[in-house]
């Protein structure tokens, strides 16, 4: 193709993106939020996040800060009478993608009815909460929340101090759920349906109705979505006998997901993050190995393997991370080095601990003894390494 068609190419997609991106709310309804003043809202929580002393509600494009208790759920349709805030000028961008306009903090609430909310929805967050509660019960409050990470990307009972560990080592991403673990979950679930004699008919539809519950039930962040999308793609060119083009793959997953809220293409980092750490490891890792003349073996608990794919994705990402962050973890090559070998084994513990409380808490309390040694050896990878970093 003659280069001049090249560029009217991209420039009508570029010209039809933008003005995609800027007439995306003009077809929805303008908000009624009347701001700085004290507001009756009524209406259906959507979401809801339970945090150490504090749990966060949305209702419509208004996003309630309130106190742990009484807790309230998914469905429930409450009456909140408080004053409602613009956010802050350097969060704008965040609220903005996330569709929400308003902030109201500490509000007087009242339960006006329960279960308004979709019933499938309902379910797959109540699976979470028992899941949550079965690592609770069995392991100590410090393993408990950070299983609860790794398996379902719940974070919100980190404290600050761990989530600082976390950025310093460069493993924050073990509990910001993406195409990792979703690989796990994919080959969990095709574990079980191999043990079900499955056919490979009905392994297709399951397993993309598993994944799909998965993202739901983890409040569908955009690396998940990314995993989620990519995978379903894959799943469907192995059962039709085609091989999946791995950049095709990444392109319809992106594509996918910008006409769904475009926001996310400026305004979130963990979009930007995920797909450029994705294209790091497809196509820089082989470049590198290459380069470096490295092995093909994985190595001692696949250690060579882990190297290069996180190289890959920390090199990838890097301009992303100093412009937002303005730093980049030294240690994060190590670290992950030491850690992803056991991060498999370690959420497959965690699923076992949760449906096994369906049974019997003694036998989640028996499969949790292997599980807190896992955990237990990943902690104390992620607090020495912190400790090095604080230390210059």
């Amino acid at each position: 193709m003659p280069l001049s068609r090249v560029k009217a190419a991209l420039g009508l997609m570029m010209f039809v993106g933008a003005g995609y991106f800027f007439s995306f709310d003009y077809f929805k309804d303008d908000s009624k939020i009347i701001f700085d003043q004290k507001v009756e809202l009524v209406g259906t929580i959507t979401e809801t996040e339970q945090r150490i002393n504090s749990q966060i509600l949305r209702l419509a494009d208004v996003q309630i800060t309130t106190s742990r208790y009484p807790e309230f759920e998914y469905g429930d349709k409450i009456k909140a009478i408080g004053v409602v805030k613009k956010p802050a000028e350097e969060w704008i961008g965040y609220f903005y993608k996330e569709g929400i306009s308003g902030l109201m903090q500490f509000p007087k609430i009242s339960l006006v009815s329960k279960d308004n909310g979709s019933p499938i929805k309902a379910r797959l967050l109540k699976i979470k909460s028992f899941l949550e509660l079965s690592f609770k019960k069995v392991l100590p409050f410090e393993k408990a929340v950070f299983l609860a990470g790794l398996t379902l990307g719940s974070t919100a009972e980190f404290s600050g101090e761990f989530k600082e560990k976390l950025r310093l080592t460069g493993t924050t991403h073990l509990v910001a759920l993406s195409g990792y673990n979703i690989s796990i979950i994919i080959r969990y679930v095709g574990y079980a349906l191999a043990l079900w004699w499955v056919t490979k008919r009905l392994k297709l539809p399951l397993s993309i109705i598993a994944v799909a519950g998965f993202v739901i039930m983890t409040g569908a962040e955009p690396s998940v979505v990314r995993a989620a999308i990519m995978a379903m793609i894959i799943l469907l060119a192995d059962q039709i006998g085609r091989a999946a083009h791995i950049p095709n793959v990444i392109a319809a997953a992106a594509l996918a997901m910008i006409l769904i809220n475009p926001k996310i293409l400026a305004f979130d980092i963990g979009f930007q993050l995920s797909f450029m750490a994705l294209i790091g490891i497809i196509y820089l890792e082989p470049w590198l190995r290459k380069k470096f003349k490295a092995k093909n073996e994985p190595g001692f608990l696949g250690w060579r393997t882990h190297f290069w794919t996180t190289t890959s994705a920390q090199l990838a990402v890097l301009p992303i991370l100093i412009y937002h962050f303005g730093f980049v973890s030294p240690v994060s090559i190590l670290t992950n080095v030491l850690l992803l070998e056991f991060i498999p084994v370690t959420m497959g513990l965690g699923f076992f601990i949760g449906f096994s409380a369906i049974a019997s808490y003694w036998l989640s309390w028996i499969i949790a003894l292997p599980a807190q040694a896992f955990l237990g050896y990943e902690l104390f990878i992620i607090n020495v390494f912190s400790k090095i970093i604080n230390l210059f």
